[in-house]
């Protein structure tokens, strides 16, 4: 059911589907990147997606792979937004409901374009 709901977050981000993101968030979300640090809070973190999705025409979150274990899930990813070609791990803690509380996102890698 994880790896449902995982692909589901997924595909709603590549849509830039910021209704069914929020849908999915609980009212105690956390996001952790390396651009905005940390975040707590829904609505701050929605505004923070929603800032992702306006800057960039070209936006493209592939997951590699989807691993899964008890209430947490995995995403081993290539993010593309515009001319930037990154690559990371989402680490995210789904609640009770099966909506996501924390999500931590770690890049390793920028690629060249070409």
């Amino acid at each position: 059911m994880l790896k449902r709901l995982t692909q589901d977050y997924i595909d709603s981000f590549n849509a830039k589907d910021l209704d069914a993101i929020s849908q999915m968030l609980s009212d105690e979300f956390s996001l952790e990147d390396p651009v905005v640090k940390r975040l707590e809070g829904k609505d701050k973190c929605l505004k923070a997606i929603l800032n992702i999705f306006n800057n960039c025409q070209n936006l493209n979150f592939k997951a590699k792979n989807i691993y899964t274990d008890d209430k947490t899930s995995f995403i081993e990813f290539i993010l593309i937004l515009d001319d930037k070609h990154l690559e990371g791990v989402d680490i995210i803690e789904w609640n009770e409901n099966n909506q996501i509380s924390a999500l931590r996102a770690y890049l390793y890698e920028e690629v060249a374009n070409g």
